[in-house]
Order: structure tokens, then sequence, then C-alpha cells
């Protein structure tokens, strides 16, 4: 393989481990760093705002935690003396900041630490509880970092402000974040960006280690470092046992001053003191070997002069020759081995353990335990630094002795069998290969083992297979590279340092010279991934130069840990006194990452002051508790309840069931209440809208820390333009007066501007409220409120000009609205209408817009507002809407909008009152219901187009006979000022009816009316119908009565039923009367002895009626029913006999293959004449249960049930979904006795039948008028897959209105089915058979319809229409009226003569007239002036026949016509035409009267048709107009206004008497006159008057005679008064003038 492939796959195995490292991160915890350890990040950057956030525990007191590292300033925390110190410099000098005294923090628990830097103040955080700050000098706020930031040690930088003897941190550090840096996320070095030396994953087990645990060394580098020796009176003593197999090995050494030094080794098996002082070495051997993998106890003990050696007892001792009194021992004391740094020192020394192959490393493999100092116990925790060791001992293992492999020998198996990656392919096999091999000569073992321990690997967990004879090498050439780190863990490698880093040799495997050291997660398994090569300087082939990858894994045993209890926020717990508080995960934290946190448990070892306070649980409040679960912490229901002391400590543990944690004692504080305003910063808002009010505006301030104080707040005095509200849980807000600081600090509180109105001044809002802290305190605060009120501006209000225009668009040119105060959109500015226009409609789009809509300023400026008319006016006026302008913020006043809408002559105006009356009855539409007409016309023309659906439109014909025209779509105002307009009901039970017209100035027909189209409108008349109570009970149940002979039975509705159709009436009201009963009678049911005559319908409903037999076994006898005005009557046979039982109905099952059918009374029925009252006493039992199927009640199979059952539809059949499709059951009915058996068929379907049968053909039917058409498959047809012709059958839903279906009865030969009597059911097979045909009856119709429905007896195919076109009897002649003025002429085209029907389209038939016009004749054009009576259907479509009429003065005319066709032998019916003629006004006036008008003088004269007349053939007389110059002698003057003088008036006047003389003046004079009909003028005349005077002469005089008390009679007969007038007409004259 080529150097780029093995680059490639190198890169994609070296992510593959960084995904694992990552993946380790993240379910590990912290980093360990062992006292020498450290994390260099090269960054440089400059900030005055600088965070440093990091968690530690550690048992060391002193040692370097963070360094940003300057050329000049520089920011460094540190451990010291157990306090946490902060040093710096940002160039104008250090600064130092320390923790609170008296708290330390090398207590092994977790504490965080946050330092902030902002500008020139900085701030320390510890446990979140405990803060400290310090204000740097000078002017320098930013800190310039060039030289990196460093974890757990400085790295061996080189700077003026670090002390030379600067101690690394001993312990475990998480999440040390640096601004944006977090310098914890990956423990994986960066060449060139990132350094990380002697720091793992995890927390280290042994920090937490006790002087009592034995400690291991596993490589020739381990030792551990402990504080200085010091050696009291010139004598010192250590003190160790110790666990080995090993030859060499240091186990002690200690530096003094002057090149002196004491060391104790191994040498050969044998331990050996060496003390060298003032030059001089002095060396004690033991006798005793301690290389026999058992105990053994070592002491050593000198003194300025001796030197004494003891193993297990056995004592040797020296002098110590040397000029020097004293040894003064420097530095650390080592146990187990030595640093790099003094590795050079004791090379000089001369130890046998450092020298020679063992150079750079030299130290001990085994166990040490009970390592005492100077008789005081030492162990890690004393520790400085550590390396390569781990807590507790394991024995070690002999070397495993290289098994030399060739060719000729055959190994023993090993486990695994590795396959490099990529796999090695090969045509051929490879040189040195064993062909038993191949390619896969490297054979691996699993690594075992134990979490958190480590292992040797040895040489029997790695084999190569090859034939090293045929290669030329040795086996120990064999050299491993591992190209990827364990992620759960790291290999110690125990080898010479002149070998490549990461690589081991065959020979260091056989040595255990490689160690896996696990990390301490949970996961069970880790791997490495390594290469394969050959240190031999002769040539090899591929597969020995490491260019393939193999992986090997590592199997981890796992163990259960011990639960570890910290203290995250520190140890102090502080409350308020004489209160309670949670105890939560933030305060104790337990860590058990093998274990279910469920299964934690507390303990309380200790209230070292029990009468400060208790814990308890939430659900047992007031007793004292000394354990309590994890999830009780969790699930927040565990307080503290402090009760007396301020100050007292709690100790406390954590157990997992098997293992105990470490100790923790948490120191509890009470402190006194304090409280303060600590945020009243007002609101300001804009009107209309909604603003949070936070814990930013408004909040108290209390001295508690993390607990939850009740701080309430009471209003007191609320807003005036708004209202506070709160969010409820339901997600509702809600009016409140009333709030918790909780609410504040979690946003659900909110003030809504309410006020809606304009607001004239700049008003502030506020609230005022009592606060109430903790129940203990309370205080009142005021919180403003600033409003920013909004304002209206109208900027544009244009009206409206409509001239000869329905609809118009309201845009921003006619009205304009802007807000002040606030930036609204045009989208949110809305205008709301308060009034509507009340002559037409305001439009948004389509949408008509009513009271309280809205439309936006948008809408406006994109044209969507429209005003259309409802009705064109006829004459000039305004329309108006008024509106408000409003947003979400406020509401203006109120403004008008006006339209000014110019008259059109044209536009129709109508009175639409509608019609009312009775239910089948037929009344006129008169004017005063319906009337249209425009200011020029009232020739208006009406087009139906919808017609009513409950009655029908006539017109009366003009004609004297009395047929009408029913179902018109065309009238006009003739028709209904003439009173020929007719509604007729169609005795249906409706309420309502309309029909929709169109009223046009247009004769033409119209179906609608375009836009902006002036002469027509359109309306809806309605209807009201008065229900009539006209329908007779009709009988629904009409069967035999069955009853046991002399005996009893209730009668019901099951026996006797009556339905009354009007629609306003329930047949429960019915009422029924009997006459005498032969062979029985009618009781109630509860009182036998009250005889029933008379009873409603309610009382058969409501089982209220029992029938009692005595007599003869049959008989009938009479009911009579009513409705209160209609009734029938009925006969109720009654049949009497020995009790029976028998099947109803027995229609069977239908069901679906392998599903269920609910089987019901429908299906299965019993008829018994027994006295049954109650279904439950029908008891049916499945004497033979179905074969392929069950019954079911409710899911339970059942082998009996009753006939109430049946009747609720609780029985049900399930098919067992077997191969049968026929089934059936026996059921045995018992009631009262009497016992039946009836057999049930049930018929399977399969899933195909439930698709519908297929409609194959449904055409027209083409028929005579009068005549029959057979019905076959080319007209009806429908098939189904699965079924026969016979099985698809047709069911008559609707029968044909015109006729009737029968069927052809092949065995009878003959037709069954009449009108009366129709077929109503068919199969397919009968269609195809030809037996079906549809007869037409009824005359004079042109169609007919018919509908079927269809069904496979299991799905239908519903509402099949089938329509019939009817060829007619009769030529369908259809004529139309028309109208035509005086001596004029019309042609009689296709508008007028017509025949629609499409079956006589091209025929040329000809016209007939059977009856001429009276006056006129009809012509051709083509020979005007010549009368003629038949004509050709094509000369009337060429226009060529003409009516003219003869110009006389009348106005109407008619003419009947036929139409025949002599080929076809068919004729129409008699059809008369209508003329209306318009007269012309050709003839001039004439005045027919002037006579002398005599008068008396001074008197008031009527002037009468006697006097003065005039007439006009062709002209009214209202529209004779006389004009005529002042009388010489009078004045004339109507009897409305008699003093008032006219110069006009006409003859209509004069015919009705209205015209007056009134004389004044001359006794003779007069006037002229002339006389026009609009168009005619007669000549002038004079009209002559003469006066005469009155004279009255008496001419008798005489006593009138009355008896007392009686009345006398005064007349012109008796002699005692008479008057004398001159002549009989001025008698006349005179009574006139004086009435």
């Amino acid at each position: 393989m080529d150097s780029a492939g093995i680059n490639t796959k190198k890169k994609k195995l070296w992510l593959c481990g960084l995904l694992w490292w990552s993946l380790l991160l993240e379910l590990t915890s912290g980093a360990s760093f062992y006292g020498d350890g450290f994390i260099q990040l090269k960054a440089t950057e400059s900030s005055d705002h600088n965070v440093l956030r990091t968690r530690f525990r550690t048992s060391s007191t002193d040692g370097l935690m963070f360094l940003a590292a300057g050329q000049a300033s520089y920011f460094l925390l540190e451990l010291h003396a157990g306090r946490l110190q902060m040093k710096l410099d940002l160039g104008s000098g250090e600064q130092v900041l320390e923790s609170e005294q008296g708290i330390q923090l090398n207590d092994l628990a977790w504490h965080s630490v946050e330092v902030h830097h902002v500008q020139l103040n900085v701030t320390m955080t510890v446990d979140k509880n405990s803060h400290t700050s310090i204000k740097m000098p000078g002017s320098h706020r930013y800190l310039h970092i060039k030289d990196g930031l460093y974890v757990g040690g400085s790295g061996g930088l080189d700077k003026i402000y670090l002390p030379r003897d600067l101690i690394s941190f001993r312990g475990c550090m998480d999440d040390m974040v640096f601004n944006q840096h977090d310098l914890l996320s990956s423990l994986r070095a960066y060449t060139g960006y990132k350094n990380i030396y002697e720091v793992s994953l995890g927390c280290n087990p042994q920090f937490f280690a006790n002087d009592e645990d034995p400690i291991s060394f596993f490589s020739s580098r381990a030792y551990i470092s402990l504080p200085t020796w010091n050696h009291h009176h010139q004598q010192a003593t250590f003190e160790c046992v110790v666990h080995t197999s090993a030859k060499e090995g240091v186990i002690l050494y200690s530096s003094a001053r002057d090149g002196g030094f004491v060391a104790l080794e191994i040498q050969e098996g044998f331990p050996v003191a060496v003390v060298g002082k003032g030059g001089v070495k002095t060396e004690l051997h033991s006798q005793t070997s301690i290389s026999d993998r058992k105990w053994h106890s070592l002491k050593l003990h000198f003194s300025s002069k001796n030197l004494e050696l003891t193993v297990d007892k056995e004592m040797v001792k020296s002098s110590i020759i040397s000029h020097s009194k004293r040894l003064h021992l420097k530095g650390f004391l080592f146990v187990g081995g030595i640093d790099d740094g003094t590795r050079l020192e004791v090379r000089k020394v001369g130890l046998v353990s450092v020298s020679g192959k063992r150079v750079r490393g030299g130290s001990f493999k085994g166990c040490l335990r009970n390592i005492e100092i100077n008789r005081v116990k030492m162990g890690l925790s004393n520790a400085v630094v550590t390396k390569d060791i781990s807590v507790g001992c394991e024995p070690d293992k002999p070397a495993e002795e290289p098994s030399p492999v060739s060719p000729t020998n055959t190994p023993s198996p090993v486990l695994y069998i590795a396959t490099p990656t990529p796999s090695l392919q090969m045509s051929t096999l490879a040189v040195g290969l064993d062909k038993r091999y191949g390619s896969d000569f490297v054979h691996l073992k699993n690594l075992v083992v134990q979490e958190g321990g480590r292992a040797s690997l040895e040489a029997k967990h790695i084999k190569i297979f090859l034939d090293f004879k045929m290669l030329g090498i040795r086996q120990s050439q064999i050299m491993f590279r591992i190209e990827e780190q364990p992620v759960r863990g790291q290999i110690r490698l125990d080898v010479d340092e002149d070998q490549e880093e990461n690589t081991f040799s065959m020979l260091d495997l056989w040595h255990g010279r490689v160690m896996y050291v696990h990390g301490g997660s949970e996961e069970l398994d880790d791997f490495f991934m390594f290469s394969v090569s050959c240190s031999s300087r002769k040539p090899v082939p591929d597969y020995l130069k490491g260019s393939k990858l193999y992986r090997y894994n590592i199997t981890v045993t796992p163990t259960n840990d011990a639960p570890e209890l910290s203290l995250p926020e520190g140890n102090l717990f502080v409350l308020l006194e004489k209160s309670k508080k949670h105890l939560t995960t933030e305060v104790l934290k337990a860590t058990d990452i093998d274990s279910n946190y469920t299964d934690l448990v507390f303990s309380v070892l200790g209230n070292l002051n029990a009468d400060a306070g208790y814990l308890e649980i939430e659900s047992n409040p007031g007793k004292a508790v000394t354990s309590f679960s994890y999830v009780d912490l969790d699930e927040m229901r565990v307080f503290y309840v402090h009760t007396g002391v301020r100050n007292s400590r709690i100790v406390l543990r954590v157990s997992d069931g098997d293992k105990v944690s470490n100790t923790v004692v948490l120191r509890v504080m009470a402190v006194e209440l304090e409280y303060k305003i600590a945020n009243n910063t007002g609101l300001e808002i804009t009107q209309g809208e909604t603003a949070i009010i936070s814990s930013k505006q408004l909040a108290m301030q209390t001295n508690a820390i993390k607990q939850i104080v009740d701080i309430r707040y009471d209003i007191i005095e609320p807003p005036e333009f708004g209202e506070l509200q709160r969010l409820h849980s339901s997600g509702e807000w809600r009016r409140t007066d009333s709030f918790l600081q909780r609410l504040l600090e979690k946003e659900r509180l909110r003030y809504v501007s309410t006020f809606q109105d304009i607001q004239s001044s700049n008003v502030t809002d506020y609230f005022k409220c009592k606060v109430n802290v903790a129940g203990r305190a309370n205080t009142e605060l005021l919180f403003p409120i600033a409003v920013n009120w909004v304002k209206y501006q109208l900027v544009r209000n244009v009206m409206i000009n409509m001239d000869k225009v329905r609809k118009v668009t309201l845009n921003s040119e006619y009205l304009l609205a802007r807000a002040e105060g606030v930036a609204l959109s045009d989208d949110v500015l809305y205008f709301r209408v308060l009034t509507t226009p009340k002559k037409g409609k305001l439009l948004l789009d389509n949408t008509v817009l009513m009271k309280n809509s809205t439309f936006s300023q948008r809408d406006l400026t994109d044209e969507k507002v429209h005003y259309e008319l409802i009705d064109r006016p006829y004459e000039d006026t305004t329309d108006r809407f008024k509106f408000q302008l409003v947003s979400k913020h406020a509401q203006s006043e109120n403004y008008d909008f006006q339209f000014s809408i110019k008259a059109d002559i044209n536009t129709v105006f109508m009175r639409n009152k509608g019609l009312s009356l009775q239910e089948g009855e037929g009344k006129l539409i008169t004017k005063d219901e319906l009337f249209a007409e425009t200011l020029s016309t009232r020739d208006i023309f009406y087009t139906v187009i919808s017609s009513p659906k409950h009655g029908r439109l006539a017109r009366i014909s003009q004609s004297n006979s009395n047929a009408s025209y029913d179902n018109i779509l065309t009238f006009s105002n003739q028709d209904i000022l003439q009173e020929r307009l007719m509604y007729i009901h169609d005795d249906s039970e409706t309420t309502r009816d309309n029909f929709t017209f169109i009223a046009s100035t247009s004769q033409e027909f119209k179906s609608s009316i375009l836009d902006d189209e002036v002469g027509s409108k359109e309306g809806t008349f309605n209807i009201s119908v008065q229900l009539v109570n006209d329908q007779k009970p009709i009988r629904i149940i009409d069967k035999v009565f069955h009853v046991v002979r002399n005996g009893q039975k209730l009668l019901t509705t099951e026996d006797l039923f009556y339905h009354d159709a009007d629609s306003d009436f329930e047949d429960g009201q019915l009422i029924y009367t009997r006459r005498g009963i032969p062979i029985g009678d009618l009781v109630m049911v509860n009182d036998t002895s009250h005889r029933l005559f008379q009873f409603p319908q309610k009382d058969l409903e409501e089982k209220r009626v029992l029938f009692i037999h005595k007599g003869a076994s049959t008989g009938r006898f009479v009911l009579f029913v009513s409705d209160g005005k209609n009734f029938v009557s009925g006969l109720l046979d009654i049949s009497a006999y020995d009790p029976f039982l028998k099947a109803g109905n027995n229609t069977g099952l239908l069901v679906q293959k392998g599903q269920s059918v609910t089987f019901t009374s429908n299906n299965f029925s019993i008829i018994s004449n027994l006295d049954i009252r109650d279904d439950q006493e029908v008891i049916m039992k499945l004497e033979e249960p179905p074969r392929y199927g069950g019954l079911y009640r409710n899911k339970t199979k059942v082998e009996s049930f009753t006939q109430s059952d049946l009747k609720d539809g609780l029985i049900s059949y399930r098919h067992d979904d077997g191969k049968h499709l026929a089934d059936h059951f026996n059921v045995t009915v018992n009631a009262k006795g009497l016992q039946i058996t009836q057999r049930v068929n049930v018929k399977v379907y399969l899933e195909s039948h439930q698709r519908p049968p297929i409609m194959q053909h449904q055409e027209t039917l083409l028929v005579e008028e009068g005549k029959p058409v057979k019905i076959d498959e080319t007209k009806l047809e429908v098939t189904h897959e699965d079924n026969l012709p016979s099985e698809i059958v047709f069911a008559v839903k609707v029968a044909p209105s015109h006729g009737f279906l029968r069927r052809f009865v092949e065995a009878e030969e003959r037709y069954i089915g009449t009108k009366l009597s129709p077929v109503e059911t068919f199969t397919q097979a009968d269609i195809n058979k030809g037996n079906i045909q549809y007869a037409q009856v009824e005359p004079n119709k042109v169609n007919d319809t018919f509908v079927l429905d269809a069904t496979n007896g299991v799905t239908d195919v519903s509402n099949i229409r089938i329509t019939v076109d009817i060829i007619p009897l009769l030529i369908p002649l259809h004529v139309t009226n028309f109208t035509i003025n005086e001596g004029a002429s019309k042609a009689l085209t296709e508008d007028v003569l017509r025949v629609t029907n499409r079956h006589f389209s091209g025929l040329n038939f000809f016209y007939n007239l059977t009856k001429p016009p009276h006056h006129g004749y009809i012509e051709h054009s083509q020979h005007p002036g010549v009368p003629i009576t038949t004509f050709t259907r094509r000369q009337v479509e060429h226009e060529f026949i003409y009516y003219v009429h003869d110009s006389s003065e009348t106005l109407v005319d008619n003419f009947t016509v036929e139409a025949h066709d002599t080929g076809l032998r068919k004729q129409s019916a008699a059809q008369t035409v209508y003329i209306e003629l318009t007269a012309v006004n050709d003839e001039p006036p004439v005045i027919t009267a002037n006579k002398v008008l005599r008068v008396w003088v001074s008197s008031v004269t009527e002037i009468t048709l006697e006097d003065l007349r005039a007439e006009d053939l062709d002209t009214p007389a209202d529209e004779l107009h006389f004009m005529v110059t002042p009388p010489s002698n009078g004045h004339l003057a109507l009897k409305s206004n008699p003093m008032k003088a006219v110069l006009n008036f006409t003859q209509a006047h004069i015919d009705q008497g209205q015209l007056l003389f009134v004389h004044k003046g001359a006794m003779s004079g007069g006037f002229n006159l002339q006389v026009n009909d609009g168009v005619n003028f007669t000549p002038r005349q004079i009209f002559s008057i003469t006066a005469k005077a009155l004279v009255v002469n008496l001419e008798k005089n005489r006593p009138l005679k009355v008896f007392p008390g009686k009345l006398g009679h005064c007349s012109n007969i008796s002699a005692n008064c008479f008057f004398l007038f001159p002549m009989y007409h001025d008698l006349f004259n005179a009574k006139k003038a004086f009435s």
C-alpha cells in the first residue's frame, strides 16, 4: 500500500479515536492532576472583561490551579494554606484577593469558584455564597496574555512573577473555563497548540486513599514524593511492609546538604541501606531476601553515627563513618522511586538500582503498606507528587517466558485472530508467512482488567506466527507501535528510553513492561490501535513495515464504587431564623456512577446543636428525621427547620446499600430577616399595549440566600387607566388584586392599558400596594406607570359623488387617517363601522361590512373597500355611515363619511311587501304587494329566475275561458294592474315560499343583471303560508288484533296506529272514539273497571289501553279518529282463539365472511295473542347453534336471549372466517308456557361482494306519447363480478310521473303492472330478456324520469336516474303574445310561433288560421294587402309573414292558428295569439257642447257636460286640456279651492263636476277657449256667460197650528210657508248655489 493510503487510514483512525475521547469526556467527571502535571494552551489575547470558572477537590493545602501568563501582566489562581488566593497584575502592581478566612477548601469536597475581572473591579465567589472583591490600582485595565494559559502547573515557565518553588496542583478539577476557553473539554494534546503532561481523565481514587491503604508501584519510573524528612535529635526512622518479586529497585531516597543522602534499595533481592555523609558512603546489607512475593516488614533507623536495618525482626547494624557531625536532609522524601530531576544525583552516588540498563528507571515494583516516618503514619494523603502508582495491592505475576515459534512448531491456540485494517490482499503468499495462517499472523487475546485497576499486557495477549528463520530475524525484534491510545485508560510503558516513543517490543511483553491502567469509567470495554514492524536492519516484507493497523480489545470487569458526597455550594447553609429551607442537590451532591440514584440513602450522623433545628420530610412536617433518600432530596421534599440557636452543624454521609461515602459537615447559620426595596423603576407603556412587570421593575430584596421567602403585594389602590393581570396555570390572564414576588420573577404579571378613549392631557397612571414580607413586615409603595397616549388625525374625509354608477371604491384619496404618539402601519390602523349606510352596502372585497366591522387604512390604499347601492334612487339623495378610528391602542371620536347620489330616471324602484295566504290557497298578486316602476315609465317586465318551490305562478287568461297559464316565467306590470297574476300554493305542509325575479324596462328574457346595468333590478317575493288543519289522519298499522279467547291483551301502537300529515300536529294528540264492541271491552290497564270510550293515541303509545275479550271468536268495532277538525273512521278486526305463538318475520342474516352482523327484530320476530307486556318474557334459546359461527351478546357467546335483546340490537352473529358461505341455527322461543322452534338461515358473502355493482349502461328512453317502450340491457345494465343478472335486483325509488313500469310474465304470457299498481321490483335478468317496459299514459308531456336503486344483496347503487324522452302526440306549438302600435304591422317570427321540441326540428309543416284577426289580417310581405290563412314554417323563419292592424281605435286583437304535418299525420292544438294595441294620437279633439251659461248674480255655478264638452277618439278625458283667457265677469275655479282662479283644466274636471264659475261684475261676459290633446288643437271658440238678479216674492204667510207638546210640519204644500221663484231653471241654480 502506498504512503498516501496509509496516511489517509491513519487520519480516519485518529478521528475515530478523537470521537471516543469526546464520548469519554461526556461520561467521566473532571481530570486528575498528580502534583507535577499541567495543561498548557497557547493563547494570545487582551481584554478588560475576564471570567474564570472552575470546580475542584483536593486534600493539598497548596497548589497552582490556573495561570494566564503575560510579559508583565498575569492572572494567577492558587491554593495557599487551604484558602484560595488570586493574584492579578494589570501593569500597575500586583493585587492579591483571598477567599474568606476560616473556610478550608482542602477537605476533598467539591468547591466552585468564579472570578470576574471587569475593568478595575475584581470579585471572587466561592461556593456561590462567599464573596470577596478588590479594586485594581492605577489606570491599566486590560489583561494582556502573551505566553498562554496554564492549568495545574506552570510547565516550567520562567517568569519573574513566578516563585522558584511553585507547587503544582494535586487533586481533581472540573469545568475549567476562562472566557471562551474550555480548558478541560479535551485531554488530547495538539502539537503547537495544546500540551498535556501527567493529567488523566476522571477523578483518581488515590486522592481519597487513607494511610491504611496499600500502594502499588507498577512501572520502573513509579514513585511517591512526600514532604521533607525531618529527623529529630539527629535520629530518623522509616518503616513499611513490602511485597515484591523484583530483584532491584529504590524503596527510599532523600537528599541531604553537602552531597549527602539516605537511601534504601533492593540489590539482587536483598534490602540494602545506604547513607552518604561528608563524601563517605556507608552501606548496610540485610541477609533476608524479600523478593519472594511475600509480605516483609522493613525498618530503617539512622542517627549521626549509627545505621540500623531490620527485616522481619532480623536486624543488621553499622556505624556511619564521617567527619561531619550532622546530616541535614532536604527536598522531597521519595518512596518507591525517584523523579527525573533527582535521577542524575542518584546516578552520581552510585545506587545499584539506578545504574546500567536501569539508569532511566530503577523504581521499586510491588506493594508497600503501613508506611511510617519517624513513627508517624504517612500515605497518599500526604503525597506531594505521585507517578505510576495505584491504591490497593495486586500480587505481581512472573513474566511469561518466550516460546519460539517457527513454521515447524504448532502453536497453542489463541482466542482471537487480528484482522489488519485494511485487510491484507495477496494473490500469492508473501515471504515469511506461515501457510496455515497466511496474512492473519497476529493473534490477540483480550486483556481483562478491573474497573479502575491495572493489568500487564503480556506475550500471551499478543502472539506473532511467522517463519522467523526464513525471514532471518529474531522474535524479540518484532516491534509494536501504539497508533491510537485507549480512550478509557492509559498504556504505561516501562521500556528503555532510547526506544521510540509509544513503542514496545515482543521482549517488553515477555518481561511485563507494558501495562494498561483503567481510568475508572463505567464502560466495560476499551481498545487501542497498533501497528507491527521489525527493528532488524535486514530487508523485511511490507507487512512488517508498520503499514497495517490492528485493534486490541480490553475487557473491563465492573466493581461497585463507593458513592461520593460533596457540597457544591460550600459547607455553609444559610437560612432565615425561625424558618425552614429546602435541602437540594445543589447543597448536597451525591455521585455514584455505578448505582441507581434511587438506591442512595442519606444518613445524619450527628447534629452538633440539636436545639438549633432539625431535618424533616415534607409529607410529615414537624417530625425530625435522621435519614432520607436521594429521591426525597431530588424532589425537594427535605427541609431544614430552624428553631433555636443561630449556628450549628450537621454531619452527613450517603450509602448505596453496599458502600458508604465520605463524610461531610454542613454548617448551618440562621440570620435575622432584612429587606429593602430593590427595584421600583416604574413602567413606560404605550396606550392600548401590554407590558410585563418583572423583578427588574419591581422587587423586594431580602438577605435570604436561595430560600423561598413569601413576598406578597396587596393592591390597595388599583390603576385608573388599566388593570393588573396574572397568568394562571391554565394559560389564561386574569385580573388580580394581589400577587407574589415569584410571579414577578417568572414574569407572570402584566399591566394592560385598557383606556381606549383619546386622552386630552398627559396623565400618568399608577397603583399603590402594601408589601408583606414573610408575614413579618409590611410596607407601602407606589408603582408609577407612564403612558404614551395615542391620538388620531383624520387627514382626509372627502364626500364621494355618484352619478350613473352603482358601485364606487373608497381609497386614500377620499379617506386617510394617521396616528400620533405611536408608529402605526396602515395594516393596524382600522376604521370601525358604527352605523351602516341605508341606501347601499359597504364591501371589503366581496364581504359585506356590518355594524362593528372594520377595515384598515391598508385596505383603503389597496382599493379593497367599496360602496354599492342596493337600489338606484329615483331622486337625488345622500347616504352616510358613521365610523371611528381604532387600533389596539385607542379609539377616536365618531366621524361621518358621506356619499352624494344623483338620481337616474331609468332606475327601477319597487313595492315588494310579499303575500300572505292559507295553505293550499291561490291568491292574486296586486300592485299593493308587488309593483315596480321608474321615473320615466311604468312599463316593467318581470322574469322569474327562481320559481316557487311549494307552489306556482299563474296568469289568468284574458279570454272568456276559465283556463290559466301555469308555471309562468314572465309577467308584466299590466298583468299586475289587470289582476291577472296569481300565486297558487301546492297544499304542502310548508309555512314559507318565495320566488326570485328581475324587474326590467326591457321586455327581453333576463337571467341575470350585468354590473352597472340601468333599468333592471332583482328582487325576492316572499310568501307566508298559514297552515291549515286539512290533512285527515291516515292509518299506518292496519292488521287483525289477536287475543286469547276470554282473555285480555294490551292494545298498543304495534296493533293500531294513525298518522296526521299536518306538520304542526303531534300524532299522540289524535283522539280515538269507539262505539259498542260486541265481543269485549276496552278498559284502563291500571283500572279495569274504567271503561274507555274515548282516549288519545298517546295512551296506546304508553301501553295504558287493555282489551278484554268475551263472547264470539271474531268481530270488529268502529273507531272514529279525529285531529280536532278532521276525522276518519276505521274498523279494528278482533280474532280470539286459543293461545298461539308463531314467527312474525324470519328474513335470515347476511354477514361478511369472518365478520359479525347484528341480529335484530327486523330479522326475526314473534307474533302471539298472549298478553305479553314485557319483551323480557319472550325467551329464545338456541336449540341448534350455528356450525360456522356463534351468537354473541356484548362480545360474550350466548345460548339464550330475550326478545328485548333483539329489539335493542344487543345480539350479533359472528362468522368463524371458514370456507363455508352458508350457515343456520335453530331458535326455540318460550313465552308463557308456549314454545315454537324456528330455523334462521345465514348467508355469508365475500369481501368482493362489498364492492358496489358497476353501472354499465344508463341511457335515455325514447317513447311516443301514449305508447310503451321496452327497456333492454343497452338502456339499463348493472353488473357485478361475483353476481348473476338474476341476483341484481332493482327497486323503484321514485316512480315515473307520466307513465308506469310493467313486467311481462312468460308463464302467464301477459303483462303485470298498471298505473295504479305498477311494478316496483325487477332483476337485471328481466331486463336482459326484454320483459320490462315503460308505458307512457299522461298526455301533453315531453319528458319523464324515474329513479331506481340496484343491489346485489350486499351493497347498493343508489339514485339511478332514467330519463324518458316523449315524442308528443300533437305538435307542441307555442305562441307568444305581442304588442304593436295602432295601425302598425309585425312580422310573425319564431319568437311568436315556435315548435320547441327537438323531434320536430327541421320539418317544414304549415300553419293554418282557424280564426283570423278581428281588427286586421295576416299577409305575405311579397303580396302586401292580400289576407292569407295558411303559410309555412320556412316563411315564418324567413320573416315573410306579417300581422297588419286595420288602424281602428281598438286596444286588443287575436287570431287562432294550428300547425300541420301531412307526412307525419300530426297536427298541433289550436293556439291563440293575443295582440295588445298601443293607441296612437292621430285624431284631433272636437268641442261637442258650448252653450251660454246662465247664472245668478254673485253666485257660484257648476259647469256641466251640457254646458261645455270636448271629445277625442284616441285621447282620454284627463289628457284633453282646456286653455282659457280670464273671464270678463268672474273667474273659473275648481271645487277643491273655489276662490283660486284657474286658466287650465281638463275634460275630466268637467266630467267629474269639479269645474265652477264664480260670478262677479258685469251681467254679460265670457272667455275664449281652446282644447288640445298634447298634439292636436281645436279652433279657438268663445264661451258666453250671462247673469240675472235673483228676486224673491212672499206668496203665503199663514199661522202654523200646533198642539201643545206636539210637532208641527212646515211645507210648501201647507199654506203657512211657500216661496215662489221666477222659473224652474233659476230655482235649480239657486238650490245649487245655496247648497
